[in-house]
C-alpha cells in the first residue's frame, strides 16, 4: 500500500510539475507576445511623432554685400538665395541660385503654404505627408510686397516646380494650378486633403557672414533661422555667386 501512495505521490508531483512548466512557458509567451507588441505600438508612435514634428530645408540665404549710410545703417542688402526641392528618395535637390537685392537688412520671404491633414502627415504618405510651401517673392522691410524680387520662375510658375519632376512634383503642380480656387474655397482645398491654405510670410534681420535656413515643417508653415556656427558654405556660395559673376562680365 505504501509502495503505491508513494507511486501515486510521484506521479501527482510530476503532473503538477508539467503542468507547472506548461504554464510557466505560456506565460513567458504571452508575455513575450505583450512586449513584443508594445514595442512595435512605442516605435510606431515615435514614427508618427517624427512624421509630425519634422521639417525639410526649402532654401538658404547668405548676405552678398550691405551699403550702410554714415550712420552704419544698412540701406540696402544683396543676398544669395537657393531653393531645395525633393528628388526621388527623398533626396534634397539644390536649385540654381539667384542674386536679389532688398531695401534694408531685414528680408520678408513670401509664400503660400499648403498644410494637409494630420492623418496624411501621421501615415508618412508619400504625396500629402509633408506641408508645400511656394515661395513667391522677397522684399524689405521698408518695401510694399508688390515691390519685392519675384522668386517665381519662368511663365510665373514656382522654381521648385521647374526642376527634376518626380511623382510629388507633378502632384504640387496639379496645386499649383488651382492655387486661387484653393485659397478661395476651403471645401475645394479638404476635397485635396488639405486643412490650410494661406498666404505667409517669415522674416529677420540678417548681416553678412551667416547662413540663413528656411525650413517647412512637415505639419506646419516655415522657419526662418540663423545656421549655428561658422560654416564653410558661406564662402562657397560666395565664390561661386563670385566666378557666375565673373563669366557673366567677361563674355563677349
Amino acid at each position: 500500500m505504501r509502495r503505491f501512495l508513494k507511486a501515486l505521490l510521484a506521479v501527482v508531483i510530476l503532473a503538477t510539475l508539467v503542468t507547472l512548466g506548461v504554464d510557466v512557458s505560456f506565460y513567458l509567451l504571452s508575455r513575450h507576445a505583450r512586449l513584443e507588441k508594445l514595442r512595435q505600438e512605442r516605435d510606431h508612435l515615435q514614427r508618427v511623432i517624427n512624421r509630425l514634428t519634422g521639417k525639410t530645408r526649402r532654401a538658404e540665404l547668405v548676405v552678398d554685400g550691405q551699403v550702410l549710410n554714415g550712420r552704419g545703417k544698412v540701406l540696402q542688402t544683396t543676398l544669395l538665395w537657393r531653393e531645395f526641392t525633393i528628388g526621388r528618395g527623398g533626396r534634397e535637390i539644390a536649385l540654381p541660385m539667384r542674386k536679389i537685392t532688398i531695401a534694408g537688412d531685414m528680408p520678408h520671404v513670401d509664400g503660400i503654404v499648403l498644410k494637409f491633414q494630420n492623418k496624411y502627415v501621421e501615415d508618412g504618405d508619400l504625396l500629402r505627408g509633408k506641408s508645400l510651401v511656394f515661395f513667391r517673392s522677397i522684399y524689405g522691410n521698408s518695401q510694399a510686397p508688390d515691390q519685392g524680387s519675384s522668386l517665381l520662375g519662368r511663365g510665373g510658375v514656382p522654381a521648385v516646380l521647374l526642376g527634376p519632376h518626380n511623382r510629388r512634383n507633378i502632384f504640387a503642380q496639379s496645386l499649383w494650378n488651382k492655387i486661387w480656387l484653393l485659397l478661395k474655397h476651403p471645401l475645394l482645398a479638404k476635397k485635396e486633403g488639405l486643412d490650410v491654405v494661406q498666404g505667409e510670410a517669415v522674416y529677420r534681420p540678417v548681416k553678412r557672414g551667416r547662413l540663413y535656413v528656411i525650413y517647412l515643417h512637415n505639419d506646419g508653415g516655415p522657419e526662418f533661422t540663423v545656421a549655428p556656427g561658422e560654416s564653410s558654405l558661406v564662402n562657397k556660395l560666395l565664390d561661386q555667386a563670385s566666378q557666375a559673376h565673373s563669366r557673366v562680365a567677361g563674355s563677349p
